[in-house]
Order: structure tokens, then sequence, then C-alpha cells
């Protein structure tokens, strides 16, 4: 478990989520995943949303799905997603790279420190596999 290679982070995030009184279930979300992957051949995905339209949420959601960090089935098997036919073959089966771009560390200074920050901290991470 690292920083950013299969961090614990975004599981507990979504975790904490899901167990509150107004979650709402948007794990469809995760078809079209499925299908970029699986049918459409794509290798990277950009995931977009406006401003304050949830998408820490969704990041979390998917890397607590995808993610090998932690067994996630107790936390998706009541949701939709469950019933897709994809659901076993990708459940905490890939690693999963997660940067959070919402905070700048206070002791940087330039956004080339920043950078170089998450590139050691990936790097560091890839060489413990």
């Amino acid at each position: 478990m690292g920083k950013y290679l299969n961090s614990r982070v975004p599981f507990e995030a979504y975790k904490e989520i899901a167990g509150t009184r107004f979650f709402v279930d948007k794990s469809l979300l995760l078809e079209d995943i499925f299908n970029a992957v699986g049918v459409d051949g794509q290798k990277y995905l950009c995931i977009t949303r406006p401003w304050r339209f949830g998408k820490s949420v969704m990041a979390s959601m998917v890397a607590a799905f995808f993610g090998k960090v932690a067994d996630a089935g107790n936390l998706f098997e009541r949701l939709v997603i469950a019933g897709n036919e994809y659901y076993k073959a990708h459940l905490n089966r890939h690693n999963v790279v997660y940067i959070d771009f919402s905070e700048v560390p206070r002791d940087y200074t330039s956004y080339r420190q920043y950078i170089a920050r998450i590139q050691d901290g990936i790097n560091s991470d890839l060489a413990r596999m």
C-alpha cells in the first residue's frame, strides 16, 4: 500500500460516504468504465465533471471498486453494479494510482515542486511492487 499506488485513502473515503443516510447509489457509472476498457479497448480514461459536482466521490468510488488495497465486496454487493456481468471480474483486481489535487502542501512554492513530489511518490510506490 503506497501513498499514490493502491492507496487506502479513496476506499476509506467511499466507505464513509456510502454509510451516510443520504447516500445515492451511482455505481452504474462503473459500467461505462467496463465498456470503455473491455469493449472499446481504452487504455486511459479522463473523467471530468463540473465544479462541485461529485468528482471526488466518483474518483473514490472508482478507486475503491477497482483497487487491490481492500476487499470492497461488502461495500459494493448491495449496490446496483453488483448485478453487472463484469462485476466480479473487476472488483479489487487492478492497481490504481490515486492522486488528489485538491490541496497543495503549504511548503511548496512552485508547481514544479508539487509535481516532482508526486512523481517521486509514484516512483517510490512502483519500486516497492
